[in-house]
Formats: C-alpha cells, sequence, structure tokens
C-alpha cells in the first residue's frame, strides 16, 4: 500500500457538514463531516461551512473557525468516490 497522498485539487460545500473534493488521484470524494462536530472549531453554520479553503501543500481543508481537516480524513469518511468526468470541449 505504498501510494502517495492525493491532492485536494478543488473544494466544494454542497450542504452544512459535507464536503466534495476532486482529488489528484483521479476521484472526487464527497464526504460527511458530522462526526467531528464536536471539535470546538467546526462551523456552526452553512455559511461559516463555506467559507473553506485549500492549505497550501495541498492537503487539508481549512475554514475561517480554525477548523481543519486532513485529505485521508476526508476520503476514510467518503460516502461516495467516483471517477471525476472530464470532459473535452470541443470548438
Amino acid at each position: 500500500m505504498d501510494r502517495a497522498t492525493p491532492l485536494i485539487r478543488s473544494v466544494a460545500t454542497p450542504a452544512h457538514a459535507r464536503v466534495s473534493i476532486d482529488a489528484s488521484d483521479g476521484n472526487r470524494y464527497e464526504a460527511d463531516m458530522s462526526s467531528l462536530s464536536a471539535v470546538y472549531s467546526f462551523p456552526p453554520d452553512a455559511a461559516e461551512w463555506s467559507r473553506v479553503s485549500i492549505d497550501s501543500y495541498g492537503l487539508a481543508l481549512v475554514w475561517a473557525s480554525g477548523f481543519e481537516v486532513h485529505v485521508d480524513q476526508i476520503i476514510g469518511l467518503a460516502t461516495r468516490a467516483e471517477p471525476i468526468a472530464w470532459r473535452m470541449v470541443r470548438s
């Protein structure tokens, strides 16, 4: 199991406590992070939840509240994983 940790390429927050990331391993992961809601810095509402960014290494998501999750945690809590469908645009 010597695989490199995938990097986060993009993130979306479709609902409070849920994230969707596109990762460098070619997969999209959708995860329910509500099991971490007891953490004191967990964003309390959808407005705060949407204030997320990818850390400078691409290994974690960081919220304005100080809450952080590593890509391995997101993958571990994923409720869905699927290959990213890359679309070619024809001109």
